[in-house]
């Protein structure tokens, strides 16, 4: 194991991981989407706290968790989805010989596979109890923890600054007049709408779609602050209730 010396990097890796993380660090870095490189360290190392407490695979989980964006700038670039197969026949080509020799070509596959699946949405309403206990896709348990992991990262306080984040990087406004809030997010398309549509088209939904128990115990907390947030932004957001207030002080 070996202590890494880059930022919000908290535990001891592995050494065959540490030139992937250099990797990662100098591509990412500069990010201001709200994929940068502190996200795919939280999610790597979130993952690997999962697989420890649930039985899966560690070492897979901390190369996918660091690798999942890894081709978000391309995908803002050219159009190409980050998680599509031509993404992955790339990572295939560019990481393929240095992770098959740790974990083999089997292990491998089965990474670039959680990879492929981390960005599918079964959404299943607004409900935060939606998706009951077992009823999950059948996916490897590592690509469950992926996604939970990544889900996590999109709500609660963190998600909220990675939102307003997103949005700017994209030029999308904090909300608009007559914004939608029934439209569902697809991943497939190029950003779209507001924050504050985007609030509604998956953030608050995300919180039922949880394949293991703790996180989906972590993501009731984080559900119920945005709840929380959103409440308060929404009355902002009404004059005439700010003018009520003014009159009564």
């Amino acid at each position: 194991m070996a202590q890494v010396r880059y930022p919000f990097v908290r535990i001891d890796l592995p050494e065959w991981i540490v030139p992937l993380v250099a990797r990662v660090y100098e591509k990412m870095r500069h990010d201001a989407t709200g994929h940068d490189f502190h996200h795919a360290v939280r999610v790597m190392e979130f993952g690997a706290d999962l697989a420890r407490r649930l039985g899966a695979d560690e070492e897979l989980l901390l190369a996918a968790g660091l690798l999942h964006d890894y081709y978000r700038i391309e995908e803002k670039q050219t159009g190409r989805l980050h998680y599509g197969p031509e993404a992955m026949q790339q990572m295939r080509h560019e990481f393929g010989a240095e992770l098959g020799s740790v974990i083999g070509e089997i292990r491998l596959e089965r990474l670039l596979e959680a990879i492929s699946l981390h960005e599918r949405y079964d959404f299943c309403g607004e409900d935060a109890g939606a998706v009951p206990a077992g009823n999950s896709p059948d996916y490897s348990l590592e690509a469950k923890i992926l996604q939970d992991t990544d889900r996590l990262e999109a709500i609660g306080a963190m998600g909220i600054a990675r939102a307003f984040m997103f949005s700017g990087a994209h030029g999308l406004p904090m909300f608009e007049e007559l914004g939608a809030t029934s439209a569902l997010f697809d991943p497939g398309e190029r950003p779209k709408g507001s924050t504050y549509r985007h609030f509604h088209e998956k953030l608050l939904r995300l919180c039922g779609c949880m394949h293991t128990e703790p996180a989906r115990r972590m993501a009731l907390e984080r559900h119920r602050f945005m709840l929380l947030f959103l409440r308060q932004w929404e009355e902002e957001l009404d004059r005439e209730n700010d003018m009520r207030k003014m009159n009564d002080m």
